[in-house]
């Protein structure tokens, strides 16, 4: 009988311990309001700001992930204004903020507003969110436009060399991603492609500096994938977004990936879809112990 009752103890604190760690769930709306621009369909206009409006829904509920001296949601960090530009990065997904839209619930309301001769967009959206906690960042990063620790950038010219310094408090493992709004395709920069040994994630050991595709800094006889930042139209700037995920335990995996089949003749990484990218690093967020660092990448034509 003794037995019996402190199982049911144990157990019954054990139920308490997991409702206490659920995520929260909770109703919220959002709302956002953009410029049409010229070179912008409707159609797409009207996801984009739905895609904002349930950030916002989710930033006032749950609060900002704050990434590495730039904002996720490319909003000017000087100003505080959104950016207005066609170029703007427009696959942005609510798995960076603290919390993700699990479902609406009620239709997203849609008006289109002339104001100074010019159409804008709002959307309001109203939804089911779900708080998702980020572990702290333990590492340091940053991009480089060439192999000297000084010259660590987020704005490049149209190419440009890109490098990527890293160091890491404890052994683990890291992966590096770019993803391309233009192309809506996320490519993986690291592991390299051109490895002898193909790995899941690239080993890192701890307090060692790396400074990542660049074959002068890279370990003896290690194949490297040495890169540049080229622009899709050499006129026109761009915007891609960086991400350097690590995790100090263990390997955590990576998507399904796939060399391009392309006309060009410049090498590119792996590749996948920037929906399929996003959804891999929600689930990869979740229980385990990956540490991401996000930040915006300009790249601006060449100066003439």
């Amino acid at each position: 009988m003794h037995k019996c009752l402190t199982f049911l103890v144990l157990f019954s604190g054990f139920s308490l311990t997991a409702l206490a760690q659920k995520p929260k769930e909770i109703k919220e709306s959002g709302t956002y309001k953009m410029r049409i621009e010229k070179t912008m369909s409707e159609a797409e206009a009207e996801r984009i700001c739905i895609e904002r409006a349930r950030v916002d829904a989710i930033e006032k509920a749950f609060g900002q992930t704050i990434i590495q001296g730039n904002s996720t949601y490319i909003k000017n960090k000087s100003t505080g204004e959104q950016t207005e530009s066609a170029n703007i990065f427009s696959n942005i997904s609510e798995s960076l903020v603290n919390g993700e839209w699990i479902q609406d619930i009620k239709k997203p309301e849609i008006k289109k507003l002339l104001e100074n001769n010019e159409l804008w967009m709002q959307a309001d959206v109203y939804g089911l969110i779900r708080e998702v906690k980020s572990n702290p960042i333990t590492f340091q990063a940053s991009p480089l436009n060439c192999t000297n620790t000084t010259c660590k950038t987020t704005t490049f010219r149209d190419g440009d060399d890109f490098y990527i310094l890293f160091k890491a408090p404890e052994d683990g493992y890291i992966s590096i991603y770019l993803d391309d709004p233009e192309q809506q395709k996320t490519f993986r920069l690291l592991p390299y492609k051109s490895a002898k040994i193909k790995t899941t994630n690239y080993p890192v050991k701890a307090d060692v500096e790396y400074i990542f595709f660049s074959a002068a800094k890279a370990a003896q006889n290690e194949m490297v994938d040495e890169l540049s930042m080229l622009l899709n139209n050499s006129k026109i700037p761009e915007m891609n977004k960086l991400f350097i995920l690590y995790s100090p335990k263990e390997e955590f995996g990576k998507p399904i990936v796939s060399q391009a089949t392309t006309d060009i003749k410049t090498e590119t990484p792996l590749e996948l879809p920037s929906e399929d990218f996003q959804r891999w690093l929600q689930l990869t967020r979740k229980g385990t112990e990956v540490q991401l660092m996000s930040t915006i990448i300009n790249i601006n034509p060449k100066k003439l």
